[in-house]
């Protein structure tokens, strides 16, 4: 396990942005990282992780606390992290074997008022400096922990900014590389000499052990004109050479010197921003004077990691990024009568065989032609490699439904939501009150299911037309165009007209069933999905192409062949 810290003299300066970026890029590697928040007194990291760790209950404060003023030594790290799965274009199978990328020992809950008073109550005079203290094996003995517990390739560290006693021993005991960054100003130059100067005295080096040093000048402006690239250049050069000079008199070495600019998107909103393009890493014109500010984080990774990954980790990891570009394409360019799609899809399966998501977009591809069997076949492969999303659950379902096969259907909603996957739920909310309906479920429960729904996400138009649905079958109209008005009043897009007009037809008012079916062809209804509707809906076509008037909207919209379609249907 190589543990990294990232200090900063003042704050302000990207230190856990820094760090975030760097820990990202690890687990594309396939590398697990561990990332602890050691500045405790203004925390950052569960900012960062805030959408995907979730709530934070206890951290580092807290075990901290549990030894220095309880007395008692925690027997595990565990309960103060928090696991952080980060899916990635990968195999998927080597995906289940190690879900959780990331872990992450926060600084603790620093939204409660018990968070500050824990942190008040510890004494690091007493841990450090008090006689027979013991805050350097407490340390050493959660540095073991986490070696233990969670056996990740890397512990990063962010550190608290200023000359203070934690920053030193973490620095100095738990350290193997140290990230100095800083931004080009006197006091933070300064600051981080003093600190370098103190690092590199053999007598504060602890347990002996030799460490990298790496220096940051961050926050650059970005460059926009020739002239401003003459004074960049100036800025790194002088800075550089100041740097240098403070190491001179030791018997370290400063390991790199690295620049990371700014831009808007990081001074507005402090973004997470490296990102791994092929194009941009081997093809940027080197006379091109605007930096890259994902080049600059890459940069910095690898003077992190220059010794640590094999030719052969980054060979697979080129090829791994290859391929999910590749597949990134299909998925914007995504288009079902693309008749290379399929071949696409194969070029990406010779890179990285079964990759997640190819056999997803292979059924995709079948489902929206229409052939189900094959689409399922898809589907099902996609499940078995590892469809942690649950994109191809929620698919088959959908798929198994216009097969009328509402159990099997059934069954995969029911899985998807028990799985609590989040892209497709309120699809799968919506779909499994088709499923029950078809299987006999009464309406009225199946209605005041959908009112729960509604009263949960009242602007989503879909429900609506749920139960519009379930109270014209019942013969509720006045509820149902009720409820298919305020569908369309959230989104006026076809399916809802069509709704309506059904609700006119069987309510046997035929005006407004033709003057809706009209509306919901002049806003592209395409009349080819009734056909995969259930029986009750197809049954009013069947009598509606009866009706001259209705063939006469449909020849308007050169729609005619739909009588054709359904009389076909109604043969089978």
């Amino acid at each position: 396990m190589k543990t990294i810290t990232f200090y900063s003299y003042k704050g302000g300066v990207g230190r856990t942005l820094a760090l975030v970026n760097i820990a990202n890029r690890l687990t594309e590697f396939g590398k697990k990282v561990c990332v602890m928040d050691f500045d405790l007194e203004a925390p950052g990291l569960n900012h960062k992780y805030r959408h995907s760790a979730g709530k934070i209950e206890h951290g580092l404060v807290d075990y901290i606390y549990e030894f220095a003023v309880n007395g008692n030594l925690p027997d595990s790290i565990g309960q103060y992290a928090k696991e952080i799965t980060k899916y990635k274009y990968t195999n998927e199978k080597d995906l289940n074997k190690r879900r959780n990328d990331i872990i992450f020992i926060s600084a603790g809950n620093s939204d409660q008022g018990e968070y500050w008073k824990k942190l008040s109550h510890i004494s690091w005079w007493d841990l450090f400096y008090k006689e027979n203290s013991e805050g350097i094996p407490f340390f050493l003995d959660l540095k073991e922990k986490i070696k233990k517990e969670f056996n990740p390739d890397y512990l990063l560290i962010d550190t608290r900014t200023g000359i203070t006693e934690t920053s030193a021993i973490i620095m100095s005991v738990l350290a193997d590389s140290i990230v100095l960054l800083a931004v080009n100003n006197d006091e933070n130059i300064c600051g981080t000499q003093r600190i370098i100067e103190s690092l590199t005295r053999k007598e504060n080096n602890l347990l002996g052990a030799s460490k990298e040093i790496h220096f940051v000048l961050t926050r650059l402006p970005q460059i926009t004109s020739p002239e401003e690239w003459t004074i960049d250049e100036a800025i790194k050069n002088r800075v550089k050479r100041t740097i240098e000079e403070t190491f001179q008199h030791t018997d370290v070495t400063l390991n790199s010197f690295n620049v990371i600019h700014s831009n808007k998107d990081i001074a507005l909103y402090d973004r997470v921003t490296m990102n791994y393009d092929f194009d941009e890493r081997k093809e940027k014109d080197k006379k091109d004077s605007t930096p890259s500010i994902s080049l600059e984080y890459l940069s910095l990774f690898d003077s992190l990691t220059e010794n640590d990954l094999s030719k052969e980790e980054k060979e697979k990891f080129d090829t791994l990024k290859r391929a999910g570009e590749l597949l990134q394409q299909v998925y914007d360019n995504f288009d079902e009568k693309d008749t290379d799609l399929l071949e696409q899809l194969d070029k990406i399966e010779k890179l990285v065989p079964q990759m997640s998501d190819v056999n997803f977009l292979r059924g995709r591809y079948y489902f929206e032609k229409s052939d189900y069997l094959q689409a399922i076949q898809y589907f099902n492969k996609e499940i078995e490699i590892g469809d942690t999303s649950g994109k191809s659950l929620c698919f088959r379902a959908i798929t198994y439904l216009l097969c009328k096969k509402y159990e099997e259907a059934l069954v995969d909603l029911d899985k998807y939501i028990s799985r609590d996957c989040k892209e497709y739920r309120l699809l799968v909310l919506e779909n499994r009150i088709i499923a029950r309906e078809q299987l006999g479920i009464e309406r009225t429960t199946l209605i005041s299911e959908c009112q729960k729904l509604i009263e949960e996400y009242p602007n989503y138009a879909r429900f609506y037309n749920s139960i519009s649905y379930l109270y014209y079958r019942e013969q509720e109209y006045e509820s149902a165009l009720k409820n298919i008005y305020k569908a369309i009043e959230l989104d006026p897009s076809s399916i809802y007209f069509c709704t309506l007009a059904e609700i006119n037809f069987c309510k046997g008012n035929m005006l407004e069933f033709y003057r809706n079916f009209d509306e919901a062809l002049n806003k592209g209804l395409n009349v080819e999905e009734l056909l995969d509707d259930v029986e009750h809906v197809k049954n009013i076509y069947k009598q509606a192409i009866k009706d001259p008037e209705f063939v006469r909207i449909l020849n308007k919209h050169n729609k005619a062949y739909f009588v054709e379609l359904i009389q076909k249907d109604a043969t089978k």
